[in-house]
């Protein structure tokens, strides 16, 4: 999981984020008036209600320490088509990740097409 920080939410508030041992979080507020806890949230807890927590810019629950409530942002999946190709010596490589599996057969010399499914 990519550690939260302020500033990438603001660039990008869709992104959903959880804590440290993946509860989801619901952001509710980024500037409460505070001298370390600005972001203002709620944690969706295993009872499936949610509880009010704060963190600081770097989404600490506390700001010296490491917490289970730390904030993260969730993996998003991903997924392309990657042609493979044999090299001179048997090896084999891809030739990059495409978005459709029609663009990655157009590379040609392809032995194999493949789609690929990963999380960042």
């Amino acid at each position: 999981m990519e550690q939260f920080s302020l500033e990438k939410y603001l660039a990008n508030p869709s992104r959903k984020v959880v804590t440290r041992d993946g509860c989801p979080v619901r952001i509710l507020c980024t500037d409460k008036k505070s001298y370390n806890e600005q972001i203002v949230g709620l944690i969706m807890g295993d009872n499936g209600m949610e509880f009010i927590s704060t963190w600081t810019q770097q989404g600490k629950s506390f700001f010296n320490s490491d917490t289970p409530n730390d904030l993260f942002f969730a993996p998003e999946k991903h997924e392309g088509w990657v042609s493979i190709h044999r090299g001179l010596t048997k090896n084999y490589y891809p030739d990059g990740i495409f978005d459709s599996e029609e663009e990655a057969k157009e590379r040609g010399g392809a032995i194999a097409t493949v789609k690929v499914e990963w999380e960042e």
